[in-house]
């Protein structure tokens, strides 16, 4: 799939860096050392957002006669940084052209959203949303420790969850959430599909390729 991303306005110079969805701090700081020293004061800045923390789902159905390797749901949608990206002149020369990327379900945890059950119902609400599947908060496992994806960007920090589905062929329809997810498509491959799709660059997405592994180690234990 080719879509073409057009910037119809951009409006950088005129809107203030705190005045959308994304925040610029921009900031001047000074490190305090633990043998006394202090540090010069160097700029510094810092991507910030209302909502610090995200889930990301990894949903796994069970194949016959491949017990160690489930379906695994992965969904495509449109990016618009990877558009923006293609018209820099990069460093190392980028053939990709698609504005898709092959990622797991996720999604930001509200502020209501407190403690582990909130990660939890946060798994079940962005699944209903993403994918269509509606599974209840407690059929959400947590895949090992959250971990930052730009710490020196954002600090940003993902949870990622596992859950079975029984069957992953149900006709179900995503509700999605705007422009950008109008046009998702849901797919479910092979777990070593996945992990090969990874290997060859077809998934690009860090945190995803991070839970195939997780899922992978969780299956080889006996998880």
């Amino acid at each position: 799939m080719s879509t073409r991303i057009e910037i119809v306005d951009d409006r950088s110079s005129s809107v203030p860096s705190d005045g959308g969805f994304i925040q610029v701090r921009r900031l001047r700081l000074r490190s305090h050392y633990d043998d006394g020293a202090v540090s010069e004061v160097y700029p510094y800045d810092v991507v910030d957002r209302r909502a610090l923390d995200a889930v990301v789902i990894v949903l796994f159905a069970a194949r016959d006669g491949a017990p160690d390797d489930p379906l695994v749901c992965v969904r495509a949608a449109l990016r618009p940084p990877l558009a923006l990206r293609q018209q820099r002149e990069l460093v190392v020369p980028d053939a990709r052209v698609d504005v898709e990327l092959w990622e797991m379900p996720a999604g930001l945890i509200e502020a209501h959203e407190k403690g582990p059950e909130g990660v939890r119902a946060c798994a079940a609400r962005e699944t209903l949303e993403e994918t269509g599947f509606d599974l209840p908060a407690g059929a959400f496992e947590a895949l090992g420790v959250p971990v930052f994806l730009s710490p020196g960007l954002c600090a940003e920090k993902i949870h990622l969850l596992c859950a079975r589905v029984a069957d992953p062929h149900a006709e179900v329809r995503a509700e999605g959430d705007g422009v950008l997810e109008a046009r998702a498509r849901v797919a479910w491959w092979p777990l070593s599909q996945c992990l090969a799709r990874a290997a060859e660059g077809v998934i690009e997405d860090a945190k995803t390729e991070l839970a195939l592994h997780r899922l992978k180690g969780r299956i080889a234990r006996g998880g």
